[in-house]
């Protein structure tokens, strides 16, 4: 290495929002290619890393987060 250059290291990391945000995306997608749908009550979602992110629920165009009351996620990609 030449001398008066430092090496540099970078590490890209993802924030939870968009690691959350990503696996709704891939999962509406899944859904639409399957033509299916979820239907349940109190499905919660656990990541690794992040532990309780929420209940999970298919509203048909969007795959949501919330904590019961308001919208915490949504996936970026819709069925429209």
């Amino acid at each position: 290495m030449a001398s008066g250059f430092k090496k540099e290291i970078v590490v890209l990391t993802s924030s939870p929002r968009n690691k959350v945000v990503s696996f709704l995306n891939d999962l509406r997608q899944l859904l639409d290619k399957h033509n299916a749908k979820l239907y349940a009550s109190d499905c919660e979602l656990f990541m690794d890393g992040l532990g309780y992110v929420g209940v999970l629920e298919d509203n048909i165009e969007t795959v949501e987060i919330s904590d019961g009351s308001e919208i915490l996620y949504t996936s970026n990609i819709n069925n429209k």
